[in-house]
């Protein structure tokens, strides 16, 4: 699940130059978020620590804010699916709290059904674009994307040294506050190339699903509109129709989070250049 309400910087790249640059470089040089890893810094979720973070923050945002799950004693939101999920966050640095996190449900086998499988199958109507047209190990799903309440209200920062930025750094954070619910998108993008996890789903709402498109994230609806927490709809997009379709902006903004996710493993996140378009469903 998703909500809609999540989607509404020169960088510090430390760590930029061990990793060849997604979408190329001079992309998007007057873009706000270029300046993204000056306030964030995205990572995977892979200790337990770490996990038992990104399911501490989906409690506070489904159980707590939006009231889509019941509270839990424990304070964590975490269900059967989290055991074969990639879990990604997003870190605010001048609170090193989590600004925001999502996952990506995998499958290895038929017996491991996505949520969408299990829960709306009767909705799917695509008779070719459904997960049980590709190879398991090629397909995901996005669920939990969560941003808390102060990222998603913009707030800026209230640390020591808040009180003597001046005006064009409360923008800049200010504007990459707002980008940050698309960048767990872009994560999720990333990390579907790297793993070759090609075929992706989620249950989104229209709405949000035309904002990504804007963005250049095509989804393409694949059954009917369902009223789960909202209106929401299933819909899949092939992850490296990204590399043809993202606009300049975003991907300057993937270039660095790319650069953040895998500083260590170069040219691991490029997809194939012989990929055409048109073999994506890219229009």
């Amino acid at each position: 699940m998703t909500s809609l309400a999540a989607v509404q910087s020169d960088a510090r790249q430390n760590s930029a130059t061990t990793v060849t640059p997604l979408f190329g470089t001079e992309l998007a040089s007057s873009s706000p978020l270029r300046h993204f890893a000056h306030f964030f810094h995205a990572s995977l979720a892979q200790t337990d620590i770490q996990k038992h973070q990104t399911y501490r923050l989906r409690h506070r945002v489904y159980c707590e804010e939006l009231q889509f799950e019941p509270q839990r004693d424990s304070g964590l939101e975490h269900d059967e699916y989290d055991s074969r999920a990639i879990h990604c966050a997003i870190s605010r640095l001048s609170t090193a709290q989590l600004a925001g996190t999502v996952r990506l449900i995998t499958s290895t086998d038929a017996g491991q059904l996505l949520p969408l499988e299990q829960y709306f199958a009767a909705k799917v109507n695509h008779p070719t674009l459904c997960p049980a047209a590709f190879p398991r190990e090629q397909i995901c799903e996005i669920s939990r994307l969560a941003v808390p309440g102060e990222i998603r209200q913009r707030k800026q920062s209230q640390s020591p040294l808040g009180h003597n930025l001046n005006k064009l750094l409360l923008q800049l954070e200010q504007r990459c506050c707002e980008a940050v619910a698309i960048s767990l998108y872009l994560v999720a993008m990333l990390m579907c190339l790297h793993y070759g996890k090609h075929h992706v789903f989620v249950m989104i709402e229209p709405a949000l699903a035309r904002i990504l498109k804007r963005i250049g994230i095509h989804f393409v609806q694949i059954g009917e509109v369902v009223d789960f927490n909202g209106k929401r709809a299933p819909y899949y997009v092939d992850a490296r129709a990204t590399f043809h379709t993202l606009g300049c902006e975003y991907k300057t903004l993937s270039n660095i989070l790319a650069a953040q996710l895998f500083a260590e493993q170069p040219d691991t996140l490029v997809p194939s250049r012989d990929v055409k378009p048109e073999q994506l469903g890219v229009n």
